[in-house]
């Protein structure tokens, strides 16, 4: 029995008429007649009382019937959600971030992406650089947000730049009196480098230290303080030391701290979108064309 049988039979139930439900369907008496016949030899089932002038459903087929409607509706619900899930309008998705970086664009992305894709469950998870390399060669996650690093099998996987910004340098307003000179992060090698604890943000410090290995020659000294970017701000104000990130959108910050913009570091600061090689879900599709406009939306200012 197949879903041909099923729309053949529920057409001659509503029309009580091979004829017209031959016509209905674009296929000849003689076929429909034989496949309500074979449908009901399998069956073992009367589906219909019939003669010369009238047919008319027999109980046993008034029950199959509404059966057989509910199992057509039941399948062209499927096919409807299959043809979603193949536009990425229903699914899930399931993204591996980094933060505090994130903070600055990540949910405005998401509140979009829901707003456009409500059918689509998503789910963001907080994991490490290693670890979202890891989850995506498995299946945990379907898209990272963070960086490259050396474990990243490039056979399996790929990894795009989606975002560029200048490096900046909080510290407290009285660390650097002299507003009309910027400073430069050499000037700095002697403060203490203020940092998440490793469960807030565990690639934090191997970034900052390549930074400043790479653009001025020195190994900072680093004070784990803050498990949350206003504990951090508190710790900048209070002068425990000075604090680097990246300038991703409006440069606000709180009073008693100072930003400056780091202009003799040459490589700008980078985040990659890394995803599997082999053909793209849909939603992840979906998902970064949205975060892409959001970044791009971004104002970065000094």
């Amino acid at each position: 029995m197949e879903l041909r049988h099923l729309r053949y039979l529920v057409a001659v139930a509503e029309e009580l008429s091979f004829r017209r439900a031959a016509e209905r369907l674009y296929v000849s008496h003689a076929a429909l007649s034989q496949q309500i016949g074979d449908l009901e030899d399998e069956l073992g089932l009367k589906l219909f009382d019939r003669n010369s002038r009238r047919i008319a459903l027999t109980e046993v087929g008034r029950v199959f019937v509404a059966g057989a409607k509910r199992t057509l509706a039941t399948a062209q619900e499927a096919v409807a959600q299959a043809t979603e899930a193949a536009k990425g309008e229903r699914g899930r998705l399931v993204i591996g971030s980094l933060t505090p970086v994130t903070a600055a664009f990540l949910p405005k992305a998401l509140a979009r992406f829901r707003q456009r894709f409500p059918l689509v469950e998503v789910t963001v998870l907080q994991v490490d650089n290693r670890t979202q390399i890891d989850a995506l060669l498995n299946g945990e996650i379907m898209l990272g947000i963070g960086y490259p690093g050396p474990n990243m099998d490039t056979e399996a996987l790929t990894a795009t730049v989606f975002l560029r910004s200048p490096v900046c340098i909080l510290c407290s307003e009285h660390r650097w009196p002299n507003k009309k000179s910027p400073p430069k992060l050499a000037d700095f090698r002697h403060d203490n480098f203020l940092a998440y604890v490793p469960e807030f943000a565990p690639d934090y410090m191997p970034i900052i230290r390549g930074v400043c290995q790479r653009e001025a020659g020195f190994e900072p000294q680093f004070e784990t303080v803050a498990n949350s970017n206003d504990s951090m701000m508190s710790m900048v104000a209070a002068g425990r030391g000075v604090f680097m990130r990246p300038l991703i959108g409006p440069s606000d910050h709180p009073s008693g701290v100072s930003l400056y913009i780091l202009n003799d570091i040459q490589s700008p600061f980078q985040m990659y979108l890394i995803r599997r090689k082999c053909e793209p879900e849909p939603t992840v599709n979906n998902f970064v064309e949205i975060l892409i406009e959001t970044v791009a939306s971004l104002k970065v200012s000094g």
